[in-house]
């Protein structure tokens, strides 16, 4: 295949990398950058529940993008990578911390991007139903609190394919495992899940 028709054939996140690593090309960059930023932290945070440290990995990966560290693969999806090197940085901070705190006085965005802590939501005096959405709001951290306490490989599986909404294939291609794999995982990762929450239902 000639050099016009692998071009041709490429999504544009890898044409703004191939600009960018071929010929420097500040604006390819930004592109990458502004499309992906909002994802990566969002999707680090789901790993580490912690916003400043989801920022900062966020900004690790960037720095590996601008360092010309992708390895150029047509075949597949610039966001496979993307996602990989996200997820595995972020895994890698919980293996390092190797607890992580669930606080109420943790700071959380809601849907208008305002910044509030789990205790504040739980507590909000302008809800409709105070008592049912304190109900909702506590069911919200028990399920999250859980999430957390999944092994590895069961919670990446599940944040990807609930929070990311990947199909198996992509989940599959991220993480270095078979489709099959990806399903056994999210089917263990539900049933423990049943299982630590059929108290509170």
């Amino acid at each position: 295949m000639d050099q016009e028709n692998i071009s041709e054939n490429l999504d544009q996140d890898w044409l703004w990398i191939k600009g960018f690593q071929e010929q420097g090309e500040r604006s390819a960059f930004d592109n990458i950058f502004n499309k992906y930023k909002t994802i990566i932290i969002n999707l680090s945070y789901r790993f580490v529940k912690d916003q400043g440290t989801a920022e900062e990995i966020a900004q690790d990966v960037f720095i590996k993008i601008y360092e010309k560290k992708v390895k150029f693969d047509p075949k597949s999806k610039f966001s496979t990578w993307l996602y990989r090197v996200t997820v595995n940085a972020s895994l890698d901070w919980l293996r390092r911390r190797k607890k992580v705190a669930y606080s109420l006085n943790e700071e959380i965005r809601n849907d208008e991007g305002e910044k509030r802590t789990h205790l504040e939501t739980l507590a909000d005096p302008n809800a409709s139903s105070p008592v049912r959405n304190v109900e909702q709001n506590e069911m919200k951290l028990i399920v999250q609190r859980e999430i957390d306490r999944l092994p590895d490989p069961l919670r990446a599986v599940l944040l990807l394919f609930q929070f990311q909404e990947l199909p198996y294939m992509e989940i599959a291609r991220i993480l270095g495992i078979s489709e099959k794999a990806v399903e056994r995982r999210i089917c263990h990762a539900r049933e423990a899940l049943r299982g630590k929450l059929s108290k509170y239902l």
